[in-house]
């Protein structure tokens, strides 16, 4: 929905999407679906199937605004330890699996016969 509402905003409006923030987000009533449900002697009820209807609003960020995020990215930001670097893998080591990696072949041969 909030992915949704970003490109709506950015077409319709003519916002631009790197600035955009979520300012409200509800739930609301929706529709019921009424479905049949059958009991035992021939006999049926009516299970009713509630449904929600979500709400985003978005805006354009302000100045102030866009520098208090990007503070907030900077503070948030973490470096690795020297222990953390040795859990990462390796970019040497082939993590990915079997199928894909055959894949990844094909059209790197693909790509060099063209």
């Amino acid at each position: 929905v909030i992915h949704s509402a970003r490109a709506n905003a950015a077409h319709n409006h003519g916002l631009d999407a790197d600035k955009l923030i979520v300012e409200e987000a509800f739930v609301g009533k929706g529709l019921y679906l009424k479905r049949l449900s059958y009991h035992a002697k021939g006999r049926c009820g009516v299970r009713e199937r509630p449904r929600c209807r979500l709400t985003v609003v978005v805006r354009e960020a302000t100045a102030e605004e866009e520098a208090k995020i990007a503070k907030l990215r900077v503070m948030n930001y973490k470096k690795l330890t020297r222990k953390e670097k040795q859990l990462m893998p390796h970019r040497l080591i082939e993590v990915s699996p079997k199928w894909a990696r055959k894949r990844k072949e094909e059209e790197e041969e693909a790509g060099a016969s063209a």
